[in-house]
């Protein structure tokens, strides 16, 4: 199935090992870095000891450097819902960018491999679109990648991930509604959420906006991200 890409075998990395359990999330990520040849050789590094099952370059091309039968090593400290071992669930999906700082939008090319990749192997793996997720959602304390450019509403018109159109809304929460809202978000999957304090639960609700919010990142809580979950767990659950 896979074969029907172009899909390179230029750079192999060997910092993977076995899989513990069947697949059944896709994650991206963004490299951070400058070029394709930094990310390789990041990719690569046996020190660093991270990898992905692939990376795509600004002009589209793919390259894998794990494969796919094998445990990458790009989740880290991460889960979803009580699901631990990401790594062990997962393909790992890096793309090409400098980061969300440098404020970098994705390349038409890239977002186009990104889409054909993805459903080829959610269609090989039987993977739900509630399981095509960034490292910001299954690591929310520590990562914010593939962040506020990556055009997740583009991938839902192809039937990759989930999204739902925004009911603006610049009303604040009351403390009902947010202890709603926090629930949402528990039940959509968003992990660490163990009490309603703001403070513990701000990377979380931040990195809930990077992926279905963008606009709201840095800015206080309205109804339109209650709205937003509330809609969300609707098409999940359908």
């Amino acid at each position: 199935m896979l074969c029907q890409l172009n899909i390179s075998n230029r750079f192999k990395s060997k910092n993977f090992d076995n899989r513990k359990k069947r697949v059944s999330f896709i994650i991206f990520h963004y490299t951070e870095t400058k070029d394709l040849e930094e990310a390789v050789k990041l990719l690569t590094d046996k020190k660093r000891k991270v990898s992905s099952h692939y990376v795509i370059d600004y002009d589209g091309s793919i390259y894998n450097l794990v494969d796919i039968e094998k445990r990458a090593w790009h989740a880290g400290e991460s889960c979803w819902k009580n699901l631990t071992d990401i790594n062990s669930r997962s393909i790992g999906i890096e793309i090409v960018n400098p980061g969300e700082k440098k404020k970098v939008k994705y390349k038409i090319k890239q977002i186009d491999s990104v889409i054909k990749l993805t459903k080829l192997l959610k269609k090989k793996f039987k993977i739900s679109n509630s399981r095509i997720l960034g490292h910001s959602d299954i690591a929310p304390f520590r990562k914010v990648d593939p962040g506020i450019y990556f055009p997740w509403k583009r991938l839902n018109e192809k039937d990759i991930g989930l999204w739902v159109e925004d009911k603006l809304d610049k009303s604040k929460l009351t403390e009902k509604d947010y202890i709603l809202f926090l629930n949402n978000l528990k039940k959509f999957g968003y992990p660490y959420i163990t009490d309603y304090l703001r403070s513990k639960n701000k990377a979380i609700i931040e990195n809930f906006h990077r992926h279905h919010l963008p606009q709201m990142v840095g800015k206080e809580l309205t109804k339109s991200s209650l709205f937003k979950s509330i809609d969300l767990l609707k098409i999940k659950n359908s």
